[in-house]
């Protein structure tokens, strides 16, 4: 990705958990599922920025979604549809009497989306039944399918649809699944405080010029026109197993030496950290009259908590040529599951 010269803007710190925030974690049942078989290998420890996203064993079906009360005060949300989350964290607003200060949204993610169905309907669809078989599936598969090895030319891939707005996949939420959302559960849009912060915590969703349209066009449908509310996106790869204790981790393709060693190791050893770089978010802020994206790189994690914002330097990207070609299918990341690419 060609950047810009710097501008000097703002750099993330986490701060102390503060008890008058809001904090909202919420997972698709899949991932819960993978972080429930990866806490039994390998015991989260209370303080695992992961904890919160242990399914509990008395959670035996995801016919409906299950919200917990955690011991910090924040909630978790398991949803099988983006509808689903939005209820349910309108509920908890409501419930507390406060608004939101911090979402995360954790699920396998793609250029611009998330891998979950929009709504009960494109559950039962066609479209979603690989969702489905992974979602309802046991503990051990999707523990499995997050480790496997991933090819250059399936990254390619993912790297092309990043800069072509011009297609669709099914059993994915984008900007435009979203908008319709808050049309469907218009009060979702009051949840947020001023200061609300929204994390998506997926691999890929900040990349290329779709990721770009998507971080800004949830900054501007969601959050509050203030200086101090901002959207998080990860431009690279993401890593969040027992190994990352702190958030959200990064990796990417550099070269086939270090590709081919990564994929030598991380299918037996299941440790994220072991292959674990320094990677880039995108951040969407509302500046002046308007919402802006820019890139905050060299970063180990994305912290799941609030974060306050200090003085340091952000990298603008310039715009990127949208490439007309498109693969037929992608790999969705952390999965064995390919996507038809539809034009």
């Amino acid at each position: 990705m060609k950047l810009l010269s710097a501008l000097t803007l703002l750099i993330f710190s986490i701060s102390s958990f503060a008890q008058d925030k809001l904090v909202i974690h919420t997972a698709e049942y899949g991932v819960g599922k993978f972080h429930r078989a990866d806490s039994k290998a390998h015991p989260y420890e209370a303080q695992n920025a992961w904890a919160p996203f242990v399914l509990a064993d008395s959670v035996t079906s995801n016919a409906q979604p299950t919200t917990v009360k955690n011991v910090d005060g924040s909630y978790t949300v398991f949803f099988s549809t983006l509808d689903e989350m939005m209820t349910q964290v309108i509920q908890i607003s409501k419930t507390e009497n406060r608004q939101v200060s911090v979402l995360n949204i954790h699920g396998h993610g793609l250029p611009g989306a998330m891998w979950f169905p929009k709504d009960a309907k494109a559950l039962a669809g066609f479209g979603c039944a690989s969702w489905v078989d992974a979602a309802t599936g046991s503990d051990e598969d999707n523990l499995e399918q997050y480790y496997g090895a991933i090819g250059a030319d399936e990254i390619k891939q993912i790297r092309q649809i990043s800069n072509n707005p011009n297609y669709t996949m099914p059993c994915t939420t984008g900007l435009k699944e979203w908008q319709g959302g808050v049309q469907k559960n218009p009060e979702f849009k009051n949840v947020f405080a001023s200061d609300a912060q929204l994390h998506f915590l997926s691999c890929v969703v900040g990349l290329g010029t779709v990721g770009d349209a998507f971080t800004k066009g949830i900054a501007a449908l969601l959050l509050p026109a203030s200086g101090t509310s901002h959207v998080t996106t990860s431009i690279n790869f993401g890593l969040g197993d027992w190994s990352m204790p702190s958030g959200m981790g990064f990796w990417d393709y550099i070269n086939d030496a270090q590709l081919n060693h990564d994929n030598s190791v991380y299918p037996v050893n299941h440790r994220d950290s072991e292959i674990a770089q320094q990677g880039q978010m995108r951040i969407a802020t509302f500046a002046g009259s308007t919402w802006t994206t820019s890139i905050l790189q060299k970063q180990s994690v994305m912290p799941l908590h609030f974060e306050n914002l200090t003085a340091g330097v952000f990298v603008a990207s310039s715009p990127m040529t949208e490439s007309n070609e498109l693969p037929p299918s992608v790999r969705v990341p952390g999965t064995n599951v390919y996507l038809p690419i539809q034009r």
